[in-house]
């Protein structure tokens, strides 16, 4: 879990001019990954298979540590993960197979299908929550910035998802965020007997990579940054 221990690091530290993201010093090992090299090995992988040769207590571990890395508006903690591996992994894309069956028209929902039945084909899914209840007790203690806790807690969400991901990539595992919600809520948490509070996010598929991702597109960035000294 080094990338992790990375993660904690860069949150903890206070990052000077000084900070360079390279190897340490040329004594260590050339194969040794750089912060910024681990996150570029996060990829939307499609192309999911069951070949994982880790167990499910350490992947549940991983996505749990990942999870606990992350920083949250006023140390809210309103990430919720729920994990799935086996029948309820599968369960999870059949239901949300039938709700997209009856919500769009036939003609389309043959190319919905083809999606949900790639991610079913991966090994495990990461459903990302987030409890109301703490967003709207903090609402109530700070009523001042009650406005901007819903956005916090999106963007507390979005740090717990690209932690995972980034995650699972570094292990080699391969996954795919999809965003199925809100029209399979209801149906997922009375399955799955989730308390109505939480807030499902986003669905991260995951497994063995049976294609890779094709190169990244090189766009330019240069309109997407200022630097002003």
């Amino acid at each position: 879990m080094a990338l992790l221990e990375k993660i904690g690091h860069v949150l903890t530290t206070d990052l000077t001019k000084d900070f360079k993201f390279s190897k340490k010093s040329k004594t260590e090992a050339d194969d040794e990954l750089t912060f910024i090299d681990q996150l570029k090995k996060r990829r939307s992988i499609y192309a999911l298979g069951k070949k994982v040769h880790f167990s499910q207590a350490y992947i549940a571990e991983l996505i749990q540590s990942a999870v606990k890395s992350c920083p949250s508006a006023f140390n809210s903690n309103s990430s919720r993960i729920v994990i799935l591996f086996g029948d309820s992994h599968y369960k999870f894309w059949e239901i949300t197979k039938e709700v997209k069956r009856q919500e769009v028209p036939a003609q389309i929902f043959e190319g919905v299908k083809i999606k949900i039945d790639q991610c079913a084909s991966a090994y495990g899914t990461v459903l990302f929550y987030e409890d109301q209840n703490v967003i709207h007790d903090l609402q109530k203690k700070m009523p001042m910035s009650a406005e901007d806790f819903p956005i916090w807690s999106e963007q507390t969400s979005g740090m717990a998802q690209f932690a995972v991901w980034t995650a699972l990539a570094d292990a080699g595992l391969g996954a795919s965020l999809q965003h199925y919600n809100p029209s399979v809520d209801q149906t997922v948490a009375e399955h799955f007997k989730l308390d109505p509070n939480w807030l499902l996010r986003a669905q991260l598929c995951f497994g063995s990579i049976e294609q890779p991702a094709e190169p990244r597109p090189d766009y330019d960035f240069q309109n997407r940054f200022r630097v002003f000294h």
